[in-house]
């Protein structure tokens, strides 16, 4: 299971991430919230939260921002 992180210094950017992103592995309870890291288990290793996070707010380990 890959280790992912998101930053919360960048919380402003990455809110629409979740909605971005096709495996279910964000959540976001409300706008104003940040998003969590959940189902890393769903993870196929595309890159695209590393990819669509402005401001380098993702961490993947397997991907370098």
């Amino acid at each position: 299971m890959p280790k992912i992180e998101i930053d919360p210094d960048f919380v402003h950017q990455v809110r629409n991430l979740c909605y971005q992103l096709p495996m279910g592995i964000f959540n976001q309870e409300d706008d104003d919230l940040i998003p969590t890291v959940e189902n890393k288990e769903n993870c196929i290793l595309c890159g695209r939260c590393v990819d669509n996070c402005p401001e380098d707010g993702v961490e993947h380990e397997n991907f370098k921002n």
